[in-house]
């Protein structure tokens, strides 16, 4: 008996090596660089995003993902000049001149699918992950400024904003690596996003004219995330003395 009690207290666990169906959240960071004509309005913004997804036990993956960017650069900044007076400044409510600040914002939300492939990879789970989605990207100017300007209150800015929304398809290639003891779960890779997006606002203040473009929005960087797996402890375990 003690000889058994013995080697009980000193056994070992292994765990197999084998694929199973993942549930995970996904957190991440993201540095973009604009293209077409998105790259006439904006220059690099930040992205961070989260994403729900599934990879099944025989590796394909499926999911949905939401960003939200931002970014200080914006080229199209000439959009106040009527408002402006002959020494080239805005004036505020209470005569003083003004600094106006303009800003990108924007978010996109894809459901994606594609596939795991366990290849250069320590483990049945991780590999080089490929995959693809339809979805939406809508983005706009945000103008900020201290003080009150009547020509520019929350209803004025909607005809400066250019405030645009359309389809969009987003593709992402890297590498996923979920660890055997599920505390280390990490992706990177290249993510590219195609929008076709269309201006919300019936007409702009500043040309006195609507906007009916068809914009080609074109997003692409490099992409870094952490992964919580959501998935119970399913992997079979074997014993040696």
């Amino acid at each position: 008996m003690s000889n058994l009690l013995w080697s009980q207290a000193f056994e070992k666990p292994v765990v197999s090596d084998s694929a199973y169906t993942i549930p995970l959240f996904k957190a991440s960071y993201a540095v973009q660089l604009t293209g077409a004509d998105m790259a006439d309005r904006f220059g690099t913004n930040n992205n961070v995003g989260g994403s729900f997804a599934v990879k099944t036990k025989k590796n394909w993956y499926y999911g949905i993902k939401g960003n939200f960017l931002w970014g200080a650069t914006v080229r199209q900044n000439n959009i106040l000049d009527q408002l402006k007076d002959s020494d080239g400044m805005i004036i505020n409510s209470e005569g003083k001149p003004t600094e106006v600040f303009f800003d990108q914002r924007g978010s996109s939300f894809f459901l994606v699918g594609g596939r795991l492939f366990n290849v250069l990879a320590p483990n049945k789970n991780s590999g080089f992950l490929v995959y693809g989605g339809i979805g939406t990207l809508q983005h706009k100017i945000s103008i900020k400024y201290q003080g009150t300007i009547h020509s520019l209150t929350d209803e004025h800015k909607k005809g400066y904003d250019r405030f645009s929304f359309g389809y969009a398809v987003n593709a992402f290639a890297g590498y996923m690596y979920l660890s055997k003891n599920r505390l280390i779960n990490f992706f990177g890779g290249v993510d590219l996003t195609q929008g076709w997006t269309k201006s919300l606002r019936k007409f702009n203040y500043d040309t006195g004219m609507p906007d009916n473009k068809v914009n080609s929005d074109f997003l692409y960087g490099f992409r870094v995330g952490w992964i919580i797996r959501l998935n119970k402890r399913t992997q079979e375990e074997f014993y040696y003395y």
